[in-house]
């Protein structure tokens, strides 16, 4: 090990003589599992999310402007890749050839829903209505104004899909009923016909119910709610499989390594509206800035919250300095299977060059959000004395250098 690097032991150490696991590790060798892992960095991005959120309604403070704006942006984006892909995606799902209709969308937001760790169940499938029930969602933190949103996604799923089919009269239009987010128990998207469920129309912001076959919900009791995705349930065999009998094992939920979360419908909406003028981009950065700060100190500003996550990470004691912010770092790295080197790890300094473009899931600002997020959450993970910065001085464009050691700043 260099000077500058604490000692930590080799990650095939003992490798051949114990059972092996799938698991992150602490630099102080405190294993989490993957399945913990996985649900780790769900919530994570999550709470990144909503601090997201909050961003832009201060930014575009009126409710019905700013979800109707995030409807067109989720629909226009899914259009687009489904364009691409939907045919591939069909065989995957093993969409029959003689279906017809928009209905066999529903079977991509289903397996989407288990490997985003979105547990539920199908309710309802079939030419002229579905019904998808959802008991966990991680992005109930963030807003109904996402909800809409994402329903939008799903519509614009399922109408690509479509065309890949034999004609048909019946299109079904996708509507969010319930919403964790909401205060409901569940989540719950019914799609129907307008042929045969007919109903008024609608600004396509306004995809939150009501729907004409209300009575037709099944609804499920809180006691008989589930907890965890198919493939982490042993009585499902640890198993996705869904109507059509496509199965996918545990590796699916990794999907939530691959997506920012329900920032991935907010960054894209704010980069088209800073585009056309609507938003200016330097006050943009700023109300980012200063609200990652502000959700990074608040994140372990009470003590309860260190202790916890130094439980957590299996920190010995003693250690107070920001190698514990570091191991903070590097557990979320590795959760999110972003790559990085470490340059230095000691208790005078932590050093970290990271994978930039993995980090940033497409959206540079997602990266500054990160900087600004762990700079406040060092002020009270550590203390005041410490900061963390990005040295961006001879560092290759596609990397991002972020230094954690004490800093006095008049200006802070």
């Amino acid at each position: 090990m260099s000077k500058k690097i604490d000692e930590r032991l080799p990650k095939n150490s003992g490798q051949g003589v114990v059972t092996e696991y799938p698991a992150i590790r602490s630099p102080w060798g405190k294993l989490v599992s993957f399945q913990e892992a996985m649900h780790y960095v769900s919530r994570y991005d999550a709470v990144m999310s909503a601090v997201v959120m909050q961003a832009f309604r201060i930014l575009l403070p009126d409710y019905e402007q700013r979800a109707q704006k995030m409807c067109v942006s989720a629909y226009n984006r899914l259009e687009q890749i489904q364009k691409m892909y939907g045919k591939y995606s069909m065989v995957e799902h093993n969409v029959h050839p003689f279906c017809r209709g928009n209905f066999v969308g529903a079977l991509t937001g289903d397996s989407g829903d288990d490997a985003l760790l979105m547990c539920g169940r199908v309710q309802d499938f079939g030419t002229y209505r579905a019904e998808k029930e959802l008991d966990v969602c991680d992005w109930d933190i963030v807003g109904s104004d996402l909800c809409r949103a994402t329903t939008q996604s799903l519509q614009a799923c399922a109408d690509v899909w479509a065309t890949n089919l034999r004609p048909s009269k019946s299109h079904l239009e996708y509507h969010m009923v319930e919403a964790k987010g909401c205060g409901d128990l569940h989540c719950r998207i019914v799609a129907e016909s307008r042929e045969k469920y007919p109903m008024p129309p609608h600004q396509q912001w306004e995809c939150f119910g009501p729907v004409a076959t209300a009575e037709q919900i099944k609804f499920t009791p809180e006691e008989e709610c589930i907890k965890e995705s198919m493939v982490f349930r042993e009585e499902c065999d640890y198993t996705f499989a869904n109507g059509t009998n496509w199965e996918r094992d545990s590796s699916s939920v990794a999907m939530v390594r691959m997506t920012n979360a329900a920032s991935g419908y907010i960054f894209p909406t704010m980069m088209e509206l800073i585009q056309d003028g609507t938003l200016d981009e330097k006050f943009t950065d700023h109300v980012l800035h200063c609200l990652f700060e502000a959700a990074g100190k608040a994140a372990f500003g009470e003590a309860y919250a260190k202790k916890g996550l130094l439980q957590w990470l299996g920190v010995p004691a003693g250690i107070d300095d920001g190698r514990i912010m570091g191991g903070h770092i590097e557990m979320y790295l590795q959760a999110l299977g972003c790559e990085y080197e470490i340059e230095a790890f000691n208790e005078k300094e932590v050093i970290y060059v990271i994978d930039r473009k993995a980090l940033s899931f497409g959206f540079d600002k997602f990266v500054t959000a990160h900087v600004s997020y762990w700079y406040g959450m060092t002020k009270t993970l550590v203390n005041a004395q410490w900061s963390l910065w990005e040295e961006s001085q001879d560092t290759p464009a596609d990397k991002l250098r972020i230094k954690i050691a004490k800093k006095i700043d008049k200006f802070c």
